[in-house]
């Protein structure tokens, strides 16, 4: 089972939109507009500087709440929480107000990890760029946490087979895991992109020096297959580009 989806085939454009920067843009902007080293700092800021912490506090601060709801958060419930941003997020402190101060949240911040494995192409084991073995779990016990939470980071895994069991193993049964990202691939976020050609002229400026192909992608139904058997009543869900996935251990 592959991670990466691939953009639909026939579709029109391709091309870069900074090879036909005019003089008019030139006097408008200087001739760092036609410096492809200049570009690149623009397009990472654009693409990364603050991006997460305003989709998750401002633009999609009700599903932070839906997901406290669908972990069944409780006081003094034990928490793995693997995910991009997590304090900047909300995350950290939105969960720590449930589970109280008798609770326990360990975290593992995977930004660092995940921006430096797209940017350098690293592949994982199944080819894709941008992810890697989890090995998070391996020291773990055995039931050693309550729920897992795995916010904006479900993408860097690079087999998601084996990563739901290493994940299984540390969380009590009868308890849910929840796996939740704003993404940066698959049809339904191309099939947006593509329905503005305002939309798609900004994408392909943005993804100019780093490519969409680059960025690791696990469909909805992906996960599905890869948590088949073993949780209970499995659930996918999506809202304005947040894919969602949940399911309780036996």
């Amino acid at each position: 089972m592959s991670a990466s989806e691939s953009r639909p085939s026939g579709q029109f454009g391709g091309g870069n939109p900074w090879d036909h920067v005019q003089d008019w843009d030139v006097e408008l902007l200087g001739d760092d507009v036609r410096d492809p080293a200049q570009r690149r700092t623009w397009e990472l800021a654009t693409r990364l500087a603050g991006g997460l912490p305003y989709i998750w506090n401002e633009l999609a601060r009700p599903v932070s709440q839906i997901i406290y709801g669908l972990l069944e958060l409780r006081p003094g419930d034990r928490v793995l929480l693997i995910g991009e941003g997590i304090e900047p997020s909300g995350w950290r402190e939105g969960i720590r107000e449930i589970i109280g101060p008798d609770g326990v949240l360990d975290e593992v911040e995977i930004i660092r990890d995940g921006r430096r494995a797209v940017h350098s192409r690293l592949p994982g084991r199944n080819g894709q760029t941008g992810c890697w073995r989890w090995a998070y779990a391996d020291d773990l016990d055995d039931e050693s946490y309550d729920c897992v939470a795995v916010l904006q980071s479900t993408q860097h895994a690079d087999d998601w087979s084996e990563t739901a069991g290493d994940l299984l193993r540390v969380m009590r049964s009868g308890r849910r895991i929840v796996l939740a990202e704003a993404i940066l691939a698959g049809p339904t976020f191309f099939s947006r992109v593509d329905a503005d050609v305002h939309l798609r002229q900004w994408v392909d400026k943005l993804y100019e020096q780093v490519r969409l192909s680059d960025i690791p992608y696990w469909s909805p139904q992906q996960i599905l297959d890869a948590f088949a058997g073993k949780v209970d009543d499995p659930q996918i869900f999506e809202w304005k580009g947040i894919e969602m996935f949940w399911g309780r251990k036996p």
